[in-house]
């Protein structure tokens, strides 16, 4: 006690918010410190049933109807998941967000406690492990940061695992292959745990041999209350999922039709609809979508840094006019006026010819609610997107 006292360097959330973005350690991509963490913590997952998910795409999308079908169930379930938009407490989600700044700054001080050097998302993951306990969580649905074999979560002992699509992304930090990143997305599959997946994957299949992890494939769709089609190949991982669970079917299906997920193909007013596609496979997926619309569409995007922007012109080559948006993030989100000249140099003599307006976040909203010709569609960079939502009635 007297050494909890001693070393409790955190008093207020403005201090912890400090202490984890600007005082970060640099991660060495090992598990060895989180699992060292989780012993000193008396394992704090012991006893709660955990549902691993990882994939480049839809993850988050499939942990939202997992974790709708549970609550519709009557099931005590939390969700550790990333990115957060406008507040860190985002990351550990029930109906609402009931992780107070108290216990943040409660759980926060017992890790630095530890003595041990840790990365913002290792901070984050040790959180959530502790809030789940003080919370006596019956099931935790955890959502891999955008790793797999190394990322923080893999620590975990989950009852069954579940891989969404594969696609290339993040490739400054992560791999640029196809197998390279199904290699490291196998990496949650546990021996004799269940793997659940959707997609044809030689890499995925071997993992689970060798592990002898049964494995359910689904190639159906089963419809939710969401707008995108393709949701319904995510419904059907989440369908199986609380299949094997024992949640009853007729739970199931009532709970992914009461599924509340943001940013996917989000409508803020008749004319707005933003959308985190943020990589070639989310792009398509996107474009099927609109060319379904008998509207007249304005593409708005924002290019978040050291990430490509070629994936948009070559998804939407044939369009000609484009709209970047200035964003108030200046930290994550490239200067509209700087894309702009990087754009316009590396699209000169292409045919056809790109325009690049730019545009606030204001501006486009007062568009979309004075011209009903035009359906503004915002997508790309998710911390850009976060602007929009401020018009969120």
């Amino acid at each position: 006690m007297k050494k909890n006292l001693k070393n409790k360097i955190i008093k207020t959330y403005k201090e912890a918010l400090e202490k984890i973005f600007i005082i970060e350690e640099t991660r060495d991509y090992s598990l060895v410190k989180v699992e060292k963490a989780l012993k000193l913590l008396n394992d704090p997952l012991k006893n709660i049933k955990v549902i691993h998910i990882t994939g480049t795409n839809w993850k988050w999308s499939t942990c939202k109807m997992v974790f709708s079908v549970l609550k519709n169930s009557w099931k005590k379930v939390w969700v550790f998941t990333s990115p957060h938009l406008l507040d860190l407490k985002e990351r550990f989600l029930t109906d609402i967000w009931e992780i107070s700044e108290e216990e943040f700054v409660e759980f926060l001080n017992k890790i630095l406690n530890l003595e041990l050097k840790f990365s913002f998302f290792e901070k984050c993951f040790l959180i959530s492990c502790l809030l789940f306990k003080k919370r006596e969580v019956e099931y935790a649905i955890m959502e891999v940061g955008f790793w797999g074999l190394l990322d923080s979560t893999n620590v975990v002992n989950p009852v069954i695992t579940a891989i969404t699509s594969i696609w290339i992304d993040h490739t400054k930090v992560l791999w640029n292959t196809i197998e390279e990143i199904s290699f490291q997305k196998a990496g949650i599959i546990k021996s004799w745990i269940p793997i659940v997946y959707n997609h044809i994957n030689k890499i995925i299949e071997k993992t689970a041999e060798e592990k002898k992890s049964p494995v359910i494939f689904t190639d159906k769709k089963i419809k939710t209350n969401l707008i995108w089609k393709y949701q319904e190949k995510n419904a059907a991982i989440a369908f199986r999922i609380c299949k094997y669970i024992k949640i009853p079917e007729k739970e199931i299906l009532e709970g992914l039709q009461k599924v509340q997920h943001f940013w996917r193909l989000q409508y803020i007013t008749y004319n707005l609809l933003i959308d985190w596609a943020h990589n070639e496979a989310g792009l398509e997926e996107l474009k099927k979508y609109l060319l379904n619309l008998n509207k007249n569409i304005k593409l708005c995007f924002a290019q978040k840094k050291w990430k490509n922007w070629d994936k948009i012109l070559k998804v939407f080559n044939k369009e000609k006019n484009f709209i970047l948006v200035e964003s108030e993030n200046k930290l994550m989100v490239e200067s509209a006026e700087k894309l702009k000249e990087t754009l316009i140099g590396q699209t000169q003599g292409t045919a056809p010819t790109k325009n690049f307006e730019i545009k606030t976040p204001e501006e486009i909203y007062e568009l979309s609610l004075n011209n009903k010709n035009n359906l503004y569609v915002v997508f790309w960079s998710l911390y850009m997107i976060w602007d929009f939502l401020k018009f969120v009635k």
